[in-house]
């Protein structure tokens, strides 16, 4: 064999025996190989040194001899199936890689997002006032209520509530018609609207509405019929939003 089949020979082994076997997809490469290994066994047969002759062995069978130097060849070189098989393990781990990809993919978009705010603008904020007594309907106080000045002849209160068959209480923003209240603080409140929302968590105490008949005057002057309002509790002052400005 010359030094350029040798080449080939060398490159060839490379694809069948080395740690990026990739010749089992290749059935003329796979045919070159055994051809060139085949070249190279009888070409190492043919310049192998002779022995002197020695006693005879028993079997003294010359084929059993050249089947002899056959089988040391084959076990000189990985077979073909090992490499077949890195290249399924190959294949087998980059499958497993995308089908977890793909899955991680499927999490993130299984939901369609909502966006948490219309934008409105705030267009102005209620802060606590000392004045402004609680009604008694509100329950047992707690230390956690709030009043807030009247707005626009809404009376805003803020306070804890449970919310749930526990013990544990949660924000929530009452709004009131500032005129229909019990004056007593004993009678509790009537009126044409009750509005209430609580909160949970991160999530704060919020109450919105569209403007309707029957709200104060003086609010309906401010936000007309047909607007979009939003008050929302952030533990301390109320912010109010409106579509309209």
């Amino acid at each position: 064999m010359d030094d350029d089949v040798r080449e080939e020979l060398r490159l060839l082994r490379a694809r069948a025996y080395g740690p990026e076997a990739d010749i089992a997809d290749d059935p003329v490469a796979v045919s070159r190989l055994r051809d060139l290994e085949e070249l190279e066994r009888e070409d190492r047969l043919s310049t192998a040194p002779r022995t002197p002759p020695g006693p005879p062995e028993e079997s003294g069978d010359p084929a059993e001899s050249a089947q002899d130097d056959e089988e040391e060849i084959r076990r000189e070189r990985p077979p073909l199936v090992r490499s077949k098989r890195r290249l399924w393990v190959w294949a087998i781990s980059l499958a497993v890689v995308a089908a977890l990809a793909s899955a991680a993919t499927a999490v993130s978009v299984s939901f369609v997002p909502v966006t948490a705010t219309a934008g409105a603008p705030q267009v102005d904020t209620l802060v606590p006032d000392p004045d402004s007594a609680v009604p008694a309907v509100f329950g047992q106080r707690t230390g956690a209520e709030r009043g807030y000045q009247d707005y626009y002849g809404i009376a805003a209160f803020t306070g804890r509530a449970p919310t749930d068959a526990t013990d544990n209480r949660n924000p929530c923003l009452y709004l009131l018609d500032a005129d229909e209240r019990g004056a007593d603080d004993t009678r509790g409140f009537s009126g044409n609207f009750v509005y209430g929302g609580c909160g949970a968590g991160v999530f704060p105490a919020t109450v919105q509405f569209v403007v309707a008949d029957g709200m104060p005057d003086a609010f309906i002057q401010r936000f007309p019929i047909g607007t979009s309002v939003q008050f929302v509790f952030d533990g301390e002052n109320v912010g109010v939003f409106s579509d309209r400005g």
